[in-house]
């Protein structure tokens, strides 16, 4: 992953729109850059454009939102509206380019932040949601936020707090470097998870020791069975006994019943016999007089039918009179209408006739009028769609306004037509020929594109040559230099060899020492034999300053040395970095003939168009000749669609002029609406009044007839009935008929008598059934319904007493049932918690604890290994003198360590490190956490934050040469933030922030 350029407009303090195109000269030319202004010119401002572009966040705000923008007033610069990041990077999938940005609306409120992934090779952008893209990012870099972070932006200010740090706080602090807490939530979670089951179990165990207490022992249980098998035998008796009570107390109350329904049947069957006297004396007589009547009764029925009928004839009659009397004055009024529609006198046998001679004469004009209306309505679609090609609309304005108007626009279209002049070859048409130039076009900036590629290789071809014909001249330096040091060094190893045989010289001096404290006076000497010792109490002073100049010596002897090792390691870098540049230098030669031959050959068409004129020229050129050409096809099409217009405009007149002369036709015939309906309705009224006057007529003739019928019948009828009535002893035939009854009334009177005999009967039957259901009564033990009551409710409460006891040894055995099944599953259950518990019981015991420490520690522990390894590799190519090491088991285990292969390996803690020791350590730590965190993705972009003031200028060198080599090795792209004015000197290559007096920076690259 690499980020090939930034853009970013108002973030935080550099106000305005800034751009680094880290491709471009001089920041490509090779080396190191660094990033260099005051403190807050906004050089870390340049590192959260970064991250806002593809994370949206920032390493100082960790959630941007919209209310933390305006709470806390960062992000985006104070006064300012707008402001966006932008980051052009390339990855394994490709080239993409990433922007974060936010706004202010009409009301000067914050709008939520965008996020956009842009694809330049199918010009699209990914997704309109914010996550989604998010996530699309991270996918193709292969970095989440917190990698990217310690891969890209390295700040080694956190190692060097690890490295001074106990065993406690170097955990959590590389927990928090390396964003590892998982494995602190994975040992929380597991002392978690055993203690939860541990206390279940103990739980469950209390609850069975409950249990076991309350279970019956085995004497009680047998004392209770027993006891249960006696009650149930008491049960049974007392359920016999009060059975048999109760049966006779069923019998007394069924004797008590039967007594009170012989009394109320007794006293009904009085009152059926006092509701048949009164019946008899109220209806015999009339029941008397219809009987006589029923000798003649069919003839005295037929009489009354005939006189009925009779008046209901005579009432038809008059209403038939009355009714052809209206249909006559309505037939007359109809008639009427019609002659004033057909404005003329007409006979009534061709009333029908002319309405539809009228009828159709109307319908041809109204058909021939829809005709024009479809007709004008199908030229107005064909103008519609004309005039938006012309972007025009035809509302309510005069048909031949419009068409002036269409054709003073026909007249000034064809004058740009003929403006433009277009030669089209041959049978070319303009399509063809647009489409040509586009392809012209698209060769062009192809070639455009392909010739500014060319003239880049040759820049870059010759930047690489004058850098080689640097670098040999600064290689040709290196032998002198050696060779001078060489020779101080064997010098000054002279020196050290003479001043060496000076102190073991001394040494020797203090072995006579040790002899002359031995000496005693008086006593030969065991050297020289001599008794007299002048130097036994004032011994010869020793050259205290010997081992101090030996000690200079020596560390000057290692200084050179190592001077000497670094001057051969430069030469050699310098050597194999001339050597690559020679083969980068002939691959690009070799690249730029080849395309020079394939661009002559793909563009050799091309060529001889361009006439003096550049690549751009030519495409403006092109691109002027396709825009006319358009323009022209535009034109053309709008001349066909005005001619059209008009010529539908004139027809649409003459249809309009038609349709008016029909119009006119049809309100002379008629000026109304709906004639089809009117004369439809005329039409059914007069045949419908025609009908039903034949209708009524024949009807009225028809009663006539049927009266005269009806009352010759009654006449004879009467004669034949009025002896009849007077040997009945009825003086007329009405007086026959007031004595009648209705038929019905008839019917139910003697039905009601009939009743009244049938119920008398069957009470008497019903009061013989009830005595003999009273004598067949028998009883076993009482004869007093009170004395059986009292006896079963005593008996009840005894039984019932009985029963409860019997529930109750049954609940205390279930229940003691219940327990001992209770009891054994807890028991099984308990067995099968520990078996599964035994994972985590073990689990705990390794990495389980409160607060997840113990396997956070162990994790830790192992990243500390992995970082130290990877950090020690980067050490070796900073400054091969030391290794970082983890202490040894009789060390302190607060400490990290320090091997100096300069001193014979000698282990010393860090804490003893120099802030430029310290310095190298934290820097090598965090070159590692790099490759840690980026793990397969190869980061080719990175970007050191300050830590370079504490290096000696030796070391500076160094430091930085391992960089540049770094660099140079990986073709990564190395930003330095720092403010140390050795490094600006050092490096030449710089992105320059300085800050106005009104609190803004400026940015610009120099180098």
């Amino acid at each position: 992953m690499k980020i090939e350029s930034l853009h970013f407009k108002n973030i935080n303090s550099l106000r305005g729109e800034h751009e680094i195109n880290f491709n471009e000269t001089p920041l490509n030319s090779g080396g190191l850059f660094a990033i260099i202004g005051p403190t807050g010119s906004g050089k870390s401002s340049l590192l959260d454009a970064i991250c806002l572009a593809l994370y949206g966040r920032t390493p100082r705000i960790p959630s941007v939102t919209k209310n933390k923008i305006e709470q806390d007033g960062g992000i985006l610069t104070k006064y300012q509206k707008e402001a966006y990041a932008k980051v052009k990077f390339s990855c394994n999938s490709g080239t993409f380019t990433s922007t974060w940005s936010i706004s202010t609306n009409r009301n000067n409120k914050l709008r939520e932040y965008q996020m956009d992934l842009w694809n330049p090779v199918t010009e699209t952008f990914f997704s309109e949601k914010k996550s989604e893209v998010l996530t699309e990012i991270q996918r193709l870099i292969g970095l989440s936020y917190d990698q990217f972070v310690k891969s890209v932006l390295l700040s080694q200010g956190e190692f060097a707090t690890l490295l001074q740090s106990n065993e406690k706080e170097r955990s959590e602090l590389l927990e928090k470097i390396t964003n590892t807490s998982i494995y602190r939530q994975i040992g929380r979670k597991v002392f978690e998870k055993y203690n939860a089951l541990r206390s279940k179990i103990s739980s469950q165990k209390t609850l069975m020791e409950d249990i076991r207490l309350k279970l019956l022992s085995e004497e009680e249980l047998q004392l209770k069975q027993k006891n249960k098998a006696e009650l149930e035998k008491q049960e049974k008796e007392q359920q016999l006994s009060l059975s048999r009570y109760e049966k006779d107390l069923d019998q007394l109350k069924t004797k008590e019943k039967r007594d009170n329904e012989l009394e109320a049947e007794s006293k009904k069957l009085e009152q059926y016999k006092t509701e048949f006297k009164e019946f008899q004396s109220k209806n015999a007589d009339k029941l008397s007089k219809h009987s006589k009547t029923l000798a003649f009764e069919e003839q005295l029925m037929e009489y009354n039918a005939l006189a009925e009928k009779k008046e209901s004839q005579v009432e038809t009659i008059e209403t038939l009179e009355n009714d052809l009397s209206q249909l006559q004055t309505q037939i007359k009024d109809l008639k009427s209408k019609v002659q004033e529609l057909l404005n003329t006198e007409v006979e009534a046998s061709e009333t029908e006739h002319r309405l539809d001679e009228l009828l159709k004469e109307y319908q041809k004009l109204e058909n021939e009028k829809q005709l024009k209306l479809n007709d004008y309505k199908s030229k107005l679609e064909i103008l519609t769609r004309e005039l938006e090609v012309l972007n025009l609309k035809f509302k309510t304005q005069a048909i031949p306004d419009f068409r002036s108007e269409l054709q003073d626009k026909l007249k000034v279209s064809k004058q740009k037509v003929e403006g433009f002049a277009i030669q089209l070859e041959g049978d070319t048409t303009l399509d063809e020929s647009i489409k040509a130039k586009n392809q012209l076009l698209n060769q062009v900036k192809e070639a455009k594109h392909e010739d500014k590629s060319l003239t880049e290789l040759e820049e870059r071809s010759a930047r690489l040559s004058q850098q080689i014909k640097l670098d040999k001249e600064e290689l040709a330096k290196f032998p002198k230099l050696i060779s001078e040091k060489e020779t101080a060094f064997e010098t000054l190893k002279k020196e050290v060899t003479h001043l060496e045989t000076e102190k073991e010289n001394q040494n020797l001096r203090l072995e006579v020492e040790d002899l002359r404290k031995k000496l005693v006076e008086n006593e030969p000497c065991p050297v020289c034999g001599s008794k007299d010792h002048p130097y036994f109490e004032h011994a010869p002073a020793l050259d205290s300053e010997l081992d101090k100049k030996l000690k200079t010596k020596k560390e000057e002897l290692q200084l050179l040395s190592k001077a000497i090792e670094t001057l051969n390691a430069q030469q050699d870098s310098k050597t194999e970095r001339v050597e690559e540049q020679k083969a980068e230098l002939e691959d690009l030669k070799l690249n730029l003939t080849q395309r020079k031959e394939v661009f002559a050959k793909n563009f050799e068409f091309i060529l001889p168009q361009l006439e003096g004129k550049t690549f751009l020229e030519l495409e403006g050129s092109v691109g002027q000749e396709i825009e006319n050409l358009e323009k022209t096809k535009q034109l053309q099409a709008e001349i066909q669609a005005l001619e059209n217009s008009i010529d539908v405009l004139y027809k649409l007149q003459l249809i309009k002029e038609q349709g008016s002369q029909l119009k006119a036709k049809m309100r002379t015939l008629y000026a109304g609406e709906h004639l089809d309906n009117l004369v439809s309705e005329l039409k059914k009224n007069w045949i419908t009044l025609n009908s039903n006057i034949s209708t009524t007529k024949k009807s009225l003739s028809k009663e006539n007839e049927n009266l005269s019928r009806v009352e010759s019948k009654r006449l004879q009828l009467q004669e034949n009935l009025e002896p009849k009535i007077k040997a009945s002893a009825f003086s007329s035939i009405s007086k026959a008929n007031s004595s009648r009854m209705k038929s019905a009334d008839y019917q139910a009177l003697s039905q009601q008598l009939n009743e009244l005999n049938e119920r008398i009967q069957i009470q008497k039957e019903k009061l013989k059934g009830i005595k003999t259901q009273i004598n067949d009564l028998r009883f076993e033990f009482f004869t007093n319904k009170n004395q059986a009551e009292l006896a079963i409710t005593d008996l009840s409460n005894t039984f019932q007493n009985t029963k409860n006891e019997i529930e109750e040894v049954n609940r205390q055995l279930k229940n003691n049932k219940d327990r001992i099944e209770r009891f054994v599953s807890i028991e099984r259950s308990i067995a099968e918690e520990q078996k599964a518990n035994k994972k985590w019981e073990i689990l705990n015991k390794l990495i389980g604890d409160a607060t997840g420490t113990e396997f956070n520690k162990f994790a830790q522990d192992l990243s500390l290994q992995r970082l130290i390894y990877l950090g020690n590799k980067r050490l070796k190519h900073l400054n091969d003198r030391y290794e970082l090491d983890r202490y040894l088991p009789k060390e302190d285990k607060d400490q990290l360590y320090v091997i100096d292969h300069h001193m014979g390996g000698m282990r010393r803690s860090v804490k003893t490190l120099s802030g430029g020791e310290t310095f190298l350590m934290s820097l090598a730590l965090a070159l590692g956490l790099s490759d840690l965190a980026s793990r397969n993705v190869e980061i080719n972009s990175l970007f050191i934050d300050e830590g370079f003031g504490t290096l000696d200028p030796e070391t500076l060198d160094v430091t930085l040469d391992t960089l540049e080599r770094l660099q140079a090795e990986s073709n990564k792209t190395i930003g330095i933030i720092s403010h140390v004015s050795t490094l600006k000197e050092r490096i030449q290559t710089q992105i320059v922030l300085e800050r106005n007096a009104q609190g803004y920076s400026q940015l610009q690259v120099v180098g």
